[in-house]
């Protein structure tokens, strides 16, 4: 059996619809702490089956890993001060239960000296605990989510500016359905045990390289406005409606893309997967708001 966690994510889901076509009738799993979401109720409709886990509630874990060969255990959003304690207790838990191999999902740069946070204090120390866990592992580190350029997008549009930390540094970027794409890939196939890949898309982009491609996906001009990486946290909660408090991390990765920690371009993804990643006027163009009438 194959089990993926979190399965009410997006990234969970991008990866389940892969696997299910990809993966030659192995049964799979996935877990989630709600069973009864909606993303998780229609995965359960369509056959897949869904088991309740929470990486807070050890004595949840047991019954969620049983039987399973395989399992990608999917970053949490939880705090990071907390975040590397649940993803270790879905390790041991895999472990016990028997799991042969674990796939984990990290940070591009990843290291005890890295500037983001979370590569700090939650992605570095749970590639350390994996490797050490005796099981069979690969590490799946990404780059930034595309998606994350359109968090804005309604307010970039109106505006004309694409508001971005980073100045003239480039940054790397993936599609979370490439991601999804393989990380199935990996887990339906036994020849990537002890690897560490870093997907990126095939170029790192700059802030104004950014700004012109949304420009030709609207069909107007967008130009490039720089901000402050401190200035970063505060904005892109008023976009998401959160209290900054909880993106304080937010900073710190725009800070590390001001150093240049995300410049960085591997052909990992296409080693994974035979095929190219998607570009980003690729994933603008199959956008609704772009694919609709101007």
């Amino acid at each position: 059996m194959l089990l993926v966690t979190g399965a009410n994510g997006r990234l969970a889901q991008a990866t389940i619809r892969e696997l299910r076509t990809i993966a030659g009738g192995a049964a799979i799993a996935v877990t989630t702490r709600d069973p009864d979401a909606p993303a998780a109720a229609r995965l359960a409709l369509e056959g897949v089956e869904v088991r309740r886990a929470d990486f807070a509630d050890p004595e949840s874990l047991p019954a969620a890993f049983a039987g399973v060969r395989k399992a990608l255990v999917i970053s949490t959003m939880a705090p990071n001060d907390v975040r590397f304690r649940l993803h270790a207790n879905a390790i041991d838990a895999a472990r016990a239960a028997g799991v042969e191999h674990v796939v984990y999902t990290s940070m591009l740069g990843a290291s005890a000296e890295a500037i983001t946070e979370h590569s700090r204090l939650v992605h570095h120390p749970t590639e350390e605990h994996l490797k050490a866990s005796g099981l069979d592992w690969t590490v799946l580190r990404h780059s930034l989510y595309a998606e994350t350029l359109l968090d804005d997008l309604d307010r970039t549009l109106a505006t004309g500016l694409l508001r971005r930390p980073g100045g003239e540094r480039a940054a790397a970027y993936i599609a979370r359905d490439d991601l999804g794409r393989s990380a199935a890939t990996v887990l339906a196939n036994d020849d990537h045990a002890g690897r560490v890949y870093s997907e990126t898309m095939s170029a790192t982009l700059t802030g104004a390289e950014i700004a012109a491609a949304l420009s030709t996906a609207a069909g107007r001009q967008i130009g490039y406005a720089p901000m402050p990486s401190a200035a970063w946290p505060a904005y892109f909660a008023e976009v998401l409606g959160l209290p900054a408090e909880l993106l304080t991390s937010a900073g710190e990765t725009m800070r590390a893309l001001e150093a240049g920690e995300f410049d960085v371009v591997t052909e990992d993804y296409a080693a994974i997967t035979g095929r190219a990643p998607t570009t980003l006027a690729e994933f603008l163009a199959a956008h609704p708001a772009f694919a609709a009438p101007r």
